[in-house]
């Protein structure tokens, strides 16, 4: 068998390692993978996990992304996590995949809130079991940052499938991406109300209003966030990852 020159192994080592195509996006602030470990990659956070487990990612790849039981209260806690706060200029995106088992109950992916306060954000269904909506309060939870009607702003969920979801504020208004696809109606910023940071902690499938606990039933990966609003084209972009 005949060796490669050494020059042609440098050159095939660096063509593995090449940076994911999202990494070329800038202003990420989060990012959970769940590529076997609950590490936020940016801070090198590490998640508590309670009684998640780990499943196949939207890729069929085994243990790359994480189930929870709604049964089991199943959670991973990242604490307070400063970078998942939103600031003042009300911009961000949310980005990630689920794969819901079943629309019978409120359940939600992800949040940054306490369930009797601070209150920050949390990507739920308890307006409309069939899709889900980014509720996003002020600290004091008095009222939303983006709109009176969150419904305007909805992901219809797709029982038993992966579904990319991602939802872009830009200051004056809060839109979702299904898959890349843009959906129909979004929510107007409020005038004088703005996001800020709070000690509540980003807690991946858990959420719901004062005094709720909306467990999540099905798999999550791959959470990122970005500290300024995507294009179509970014958002696209992470929905082909």
């Amino acid at each position: 068998m005949k060796y490669l020159p050494l020059f042609l192994l440098i050159l095939l080592a660096a063509c593995d390692s090449k940076p994911p195509v999202y990494a070329t996006i800038n202003g990420l602030v989060v990012d959970i993978p769940f590529d076997g470990n609950p590490i936020e990659n940016v801070s090198g956070v590490t998640g508590a996990v309670y009684r998640a487990t780990y499943a196949a990612d939207h890729h069929g790849n085994a243990g790359r992304a994480m189930y929870f039981n709604s049964a089991d209260s199943a959670t991973v806690d990242f604490g307070a996590l400063p970078l998942a706060s939103f600031d003042s200029t009300n911009q961000f995106t949310i980005s990630c995949w689920v794969k819901v088992a079943d629309t019978i109950g409120s359940i939600a992916v992800l949040s940054k809130r306490g369930v009797t306060g601070p209150w920050e954000y949390a990507i739920d269904n308890q307006f409309n079991h069939n899709g889900f909506i980014l509720d996003n309060w002020t600290p004091n939870g008095i009222t939303s940052v983006y709109g009176t009607d969150p419904l305007n702003a909805m992901a219809v969920i797709t029982p038993g499938q992966w579904q990319h979801l991602a939802y872009v504020g830009d200051g004056t208004s809060l839109k979702v991406y299904v898959n890349g696809i843009l959906q129909a109606g979004s929510d107007a910023h409020n005038a004088y109300y703005t996001f800020a940071p709070t000690a509540a902690h980003l807690v991946i499938g858990n959420g719901g209003g004062y005094g709720r606990n909306y467990y999540f039933n099905g798999c999550i990966d791959d959470i990122k966030m970005f500290n300024r609003a995507l294009s179509a084209a970014n958002i696209q972009t992470l929905a082909a990852e």
